[in-house]
């Protein structure tokens, strides 16, 4: 069974010997809320002080008054509190939990941070440095008859749709998507690619290293699209292009990879109109073959 980091105990300790402490001499009602706090921390993360007054089955004020009894300021300081002691991993719950703490309880913070984040990481794609790295990408994919694409989790439908799009531009792909067991047997057609473009984010993973094993073994070149730097990626690529996904320990938000991996499809279409345009040419033919209207 899993058990919880041991700053995570130590916070938690410390939270729930202050509840106990101070809730001496209080109201039941406010009693009842501060138990529901300490029993529900990640609902208290998500909730308005007006649900967390019918989920203890009294009213926000109550909430408030709770809340100010044990030394905070308000709900957004004991917020700041819990996710000190609850988001400390790198899960996705941790990186929400952590979102929904700088967002607070308006809808419009969760457009302007969403937005914000994107114009950041759009700076830093439209960058000298960044811009020289897709185009280093772009000169190696050139001369690769077949790309392999690899993506897992969310990344994957970026892989499926970046390999979509290629291969209408005229070069075959390959996917690697398996997670686990199916991905041995994708591993098996490395052998039929000249050049991998791989997603991949954060700490090496099992996957991510089995990936990145076979392809040094069979000496293709590796274009790494990711969020950090850690050499347990990066050292083994060709090209390393970094592609901010929103504020570190937030939620991850695939905009910024989205327009990047059409820059790298668009280019390298480029490099060869006639043949892309060919290809487009004899999909339509087929579409028409099956009755259906090019797209």
């Amino acid at each position: 069974m899993a058990t919880e980091p041991e700053n995570g105990l130590k916070a938690r300790d410390k939270l729930s010997h202050r509840i106990r402490v101070r809730s001496r001499g209080l109201s039941p009602s406010l009693v009842r809320v501060l138990a529901y706090i300490d029993a529900h921390r990640l609902e208290t993360m998500t909730k308005s002080a007006v649900e967390l007054g019918a989920a203890a089955g009294t009213s926000d004020a109550t909430v408030i008054r709770a809340i100010q009894a044990l030394g905070f300021d308000g709900l957004k300081d004991l917020k700041q509190t819990l996710a000190a002691s609850l988001g400390r991993g790198r899960s996705a719950a941790d990186n929400m939990v952590r979102t929904f703490t700088g967002i607070g309880e308006k809808q419009e913070a969760a457009i302007d941070l969403v937005l914000e984040d994107h114009r950041d990481a759009f700076d830093a794609l439209c960058s000298v440095e960044t811009r020289t790295q897709i185009s280093a990408a772009v000169n190696i994919l050139f001369t690769a008859h077949r790309i392999g694409v690899f993506g897992l989790g969310p990344s994957s439908y970026l892989a499926r749709y970046f390999a979509l799009l290629v291969s209408r531009s005229g070069k075959p792909t390959q996917i690697f998507d398996g997670s686990g067991a199916p991905l041995p047997d994708q591993l098996l057609h490395m052998r039929d690619i000249d050049a991998t473009v791989m997603l991949a984010y954060g700490r090496p993973y099992k996957e991510a290293t089995a990936f990145i094993s076979e392809a040094r073994r069979l000496h293709k070149p590796i274009i790494l699209i990711t969020d950090s730097v850690e050499k347990g990626l990066s050292a083994h690529a060709s090209v390393v292009m970094t592609v901010h996904r929103g504020s570190a320990g937030r939620v991850a938000l695939h905009g910024a990879t989205f327009v990047c991996l059409e820059a790298i499809m668009l280019a390298l279409a480029s490099l060869d109109k006639p043949g892309a345009i060919e290809t487009l040419e004899r999909l339509n033919d087929l579409r028409k073959s099956v009755g259906k209207t090019p797209q």
